[in-house]
């Protein structure tokens, strides 16, 4: 089957997380004469394997040369620019997705789930998987191997639309194989870390805010951590306190009443327990990069 190839100068609708709620979209791209993306982030994961071509991808800080067989991860947030060579250029085979289900409900296009790096990231419409750590640029031999594994998800949407139930586990089935096979190669050792620490990250994200600070230390207890233990495998794995990482999901809920209700912000502070609206907008802007009424300006749904 021809799998059609994409353009940077056209948007196109995520169609395939009709099909499959986790892959938002996936596609054969190339790049034209003198492309090259802006530096940005993206709301979602990205597998992309160089099929043809060359260029340079600038990671987090980093240059990395690219050719046939790159195989490439980049997780939500993290700043990238593609850059191909002129002469030799990249044709790209792509999957953004996420590892948990994220509800967007404002998120259509492709575009909308790119921001250039200057604007505001707002980690609450992003899925990572807590204490996966991923080689970001590796080199595959089997090329062709590779691309059977896209070609079996990438499929023209039209023709998902009119598959029989059988079909549609099948092409289910054919993304979660990609992903195993994925896993199993870019995987560092030790790349799930501790599954207590897990436990309670879930344990975070379900409960309210309230719950997770009364008994943070208790279910810790529970799996049998001490406080000093827990600290430092917490710290190890999300990059932050236990403390900070309540705090920055209190400011995420907060950015979300910014943007879907009319809670003024002074109603919004007391409602998340902030003892004033200094406090809570300078806490604010200490992790967003902007102040409250600056973020419903430019993030407001419409």
């Amino acid at each position: 089957m021809r799998i059609p190839v994409y353009r940077l100068k056209v948007d196109y609708l995520t169609r395939y997380s009709d099909f499959n709620p986790l892959l938002l979209f996936a596609q054969k791209y190339g790049f034209t004469p003198k492309e090259q993306c802006p530096l940005r982030v993206c709301y979602a994961n990205a597998v992309i394997l160089v099929e043809e071509g060359r260029g340079t991808l600038r990671l987090d800080g980093e240059e990395h040369a690219l050719q046939p067989g790159s195989l490439v991860y980049i997780a939500a947030g993290r700043p990238h620019q593609w850059i191909s060579d002129e002469k030799r250029l990249m044709v790209h085979r792509c999957a953004y997705f996420d590892w948990k289900y994220v509800h967007r409900p404002e998120f259509h296009y492709q575009r909308d789930y790119f921001k250039p790096v200057d604007r505001p990231f707002m980690e609450e419409r992003a899925s990572s998987l807590p204490g996966l750590q991923l080689h970001q640029v590796m080199k595959v031999n089997n090329v062709g191997l590779w691309l059977s594994y896209f070609n079996a998800f990438t499929q023209p949407p039209s023709l998902l639309g009119v598959r029989s139930p059988i079909e549609s586990l099948q092409y289910n089935a054919a993304f979660q194989t990609f992903l195993y096979h994925f896993l199993s190669t870019a995987a560092r050792q030790d790349a799930w870390g501790d599954p207590r620490i897990v436990q309670i990250l879930e344990k975070i994200d379900s409960s309210p805010l309230e719950k997770s600070e009364a008994e943070l230390y208790l279910w810790a207890k529970e799996l049998g951590l001490g406080r000093s233990r827990f600290h430092q495998l917490f710290k190890e794995q999300t990059g932050h306190t236990p403390n900070e990482y309540i705090q920055r999901r209190r400011l995420y809920q907060t950015a979300d009443d910014l943007c879907a209700t009319n809670l003024s912000i002074t109603e919004i502070a007391h409602k998340y327990n902030y003892s004033s609206i200094h406090y809570f907008s300078k806490a604010f802007r200490s992790v967003m990069g902007v102040s409250p009424s600056e973020f419903r300006l430019k993030h407001r749904f419409t």
